[in-house]
């Protein structure tokens, strides 16, 4: 053999580099709204639970920020 070269891993980059691109935009945004969703639906629940108002409200709020929070800890540190 004249030179050993791995093998490159499955995928249409060959490998996750870091680079910049659609896919990286559509993770960080659907960060956002899949926060919103799950926290949102954990607001209702504890509201249909305890018979309140107000939980699935903060549990959207909850959801936007630790959403925005995800996306700036995996995007936008150096």
């Amino acid at each position: 053999m004249p030179t050993d070269v791995p093998p490159q891993s499955g995928g249409q980059s060959g490998g996750q580099s870091g680079g910049k691109g659609p896919a990286d935009a559509w993770s960080a945004f659907s960060l956002i709204p899949a926060g919103v969703l799950v926290w949102g639906v954990v607001g209702w629940l504890l509201d249909m639970w305890l018979e309140t108002r107000g939980f699935v409200v903060l549990g959207l709020l909850v959801g936007a920020v630790g959403g925005l929070y995800l996306v700036w800890l995996r995007y936008g540190r150096s």
